[in-house]
């Protein structure tokens, strides 16, 4: 059981969360540009993607699991187009 540290952080967490990061792979030109490329779009609009993974849900039999969780999160499930 991990100590109660109150209003402190846990010492380990923080050492993470501080440690500088390390890029040990060179990054190829081709790789920036293709990074470059996605920023730029096209992107999918949020309806869609909610609406695929309803039709994903639906078609695993897991229809009602994601309306569920849909509602718990105060949101209205996405119906298909």
């Amino acid at each position: 059981m991990a100590p109660d540290l109150g209003d402190e952080e846990d010492p380990v967490l923080r050492a993470f969360r501080l440690a500088p990061v390390v890029y040990d792979e060179q990054i190829s030109d081709e790789e920036r540009e293709a990074v470059a490329a996605g920023a730029a779009g096209p992107f999918t609009p949020h309806e869609e993607v909610m609406a695929e993974i309803r039709r994903r849900a639906e078609a695993e039999g897991a229809l009602a699991e994601y309306e569920e969780i849909m509602r718990a999160r105060g949101r209205t499930p996405a119906r298909p187009r």
